[in-house]
């Protein structure tokens, strides 16, 4: 025997807690904690080992395990000869099981913990590409277990915590500069998905939308966020080419899902609800604007905001030891440096990106409200007193941020 009889009940008994899992995962009347996952960790830990020239046939024949999983794509079972497929084929329950939880936190609003089990379902869904990837003794890997489909599901839950951190700032007062950036970053992430492979055609065209949407709501959000938050003269002329670029952004998308109900014979009568929703959204936005859309010559002049992709890298947590592993997407992040600090693991942790990023919005905010006052002064717009007190009152203000950030620098 490869394992010890005690090592084989062990993994017996896990593998027994899995499939009641997976049961509860079909089941709403079922329910699962966070303990029940962390037996599939276990259960992937023990099985994560190099085996060197065993039979992975024998050893499983041996363990006295399920040897079959059904692929609900294909709708077929298909048989486990490889020991370290079996440790995908859970790591993907496993982020089933995340994106469920997401689900649910979603439903009672608690916006950071739907956002975090986002964040661990894209992350399980990549290290179930490297483990399938690795596993040289399986001849057939079905649809859901492929590593490039694994790559992509991993990619499209990483995109929507970027999406469930977006409209949560969106909806908060004073945050709209912010949810302009997730926005742009939200963007940035469909394109590259977009980029990754050639998707069938509804697919490719509704990714296409959604990212002109998305950057559409960037600068929607962002000129609206130069309105609302001056207290002295806005720069029109900087606003207005925000709002025609959103203009322009959000006409592409309409276009698109239009074309979408039009010419794609395919699409199922959900799909068409969907897409017929978003055209009900884009189009009420739309009717806000009353002027011509401007050419894509015009329109490129005109700055994109700037990203931020809040949701760290999808890395894997650990790795096949069995044999060396390849997958087909290389990952990258546009700032890889704003996720060097992301240490949330625990549902129970909140998502610690506001306190700094806030604190630099507020600070460019002031600076830019200084330099409005000091113009105002020098074309005597204004008297020395309201100039003394206003240089005070955003002097302070300043010191202030500037002291917190160098607090959170130091923690």
């Amino acid at each position: 025997m490869f394992f010890t009889e005690e090592q084989m009940q062990r993994i017996r008994f896990l593998h027994f807690k899995i499939k009641h899992l997976e049961t509860a995962l079909e089941k709403p009347e079922e329910t699962f904690s966070l303990d029940d996952l962390n037996l599939i960790l276990e259960y992937t830990m023990i099985l994560n080992i190099n085996y060197q020239n065993h039979s992975h046939k024998q050893i499983l024949k041996e363990l006295n395990i399920t040897s079959h999983f059904h692929d609900p794509v294909e709708n077929k079972d298909i048989e486990i000869s490889d020991l370290i497929f079996e440790c995908a084929r859970v790591l993907w329950v496993l982020a089933r099981a995340y994106s469920q939880l997401s689900e649910q936190y979603e439903e009672q609003e608690e916006w950071d913990n739907a956002i975090i089990a986002l964040v661990e379902a894209s992350k399980y869904l990549k290290t179930a590409a490297y483990f399938s990837a690795a596993a040289i003794y399986q001849t057939e890997k079905g649809n859901v277990l492929n590593p490039e489909e694994l790559e992509l599901s991993s990619e499209q839950a990483r995109i929507d915590a970027q999406g469930m951190a977006a409209l949560k700032e969106e909806s908060l007062d004073n945050s709209k500069y912010f949810a302009s950036k997730l926005y742009a970053g939200l963007s940035a992430l469909s394109k590259r998905l977009f980029y990754l492979r050639k998707h069938e055609e509804k697919k490719k065209q509704q990714i296409r939308a959604q990212f002109h949407y998305d950057m559409g709501k960037a600068c929607y959000l962002k000129a609206k966020a130069s309105i609302e938050s001056s207290i002295i003269n806005i720069n029109k002329e900087k606003v207005e080419k925000l709002q025609n670029k959103a203009h322009w952004y959000f006409n592409k998308a309409r276009e698109i899902w239009s074309s979408m109900l039009t010419n794609l014979k395919e699409l199922t009568e959900e799909e068409k609800e969907i897409i017929q929703h978003n055209l009900e959204i884009v189009e009420e936005i739309i009717e806000q604007y009353n002027k011509p859309v401007l050419e894509y010559e015009e329109i490129k002049k005109i700055q994109d905001p700037e990203p931020i992709i809040i949701v760290p890298e999808n890395l894997a947590p650990f790795v096949p030891k069995s044999t060396v592993y390849l997958t087909k997407f290389v990952p990258k992040d546009l700032n890889i440096k704003r996720f060097k600090k992301f240490q949330s693991k625990k549902l129970e942790k909140k998502i610690p990106y506001s306190k700094k990023e806030k604190l630099l919005d507020k600070k460019a905010a002031i600076v830019r409200t200084i330099n409005e006052i000091k113009a105002l002064k020098e074309n005597n717009e204004i008297d020395l007193q309201k100039f003394a007190q206003m240089m005070e009152k955003y002097s302070t203000k300043l010191q202030m941020i500037d002291t917190a950030l160098e607090k959170l620098s130091k923690e």
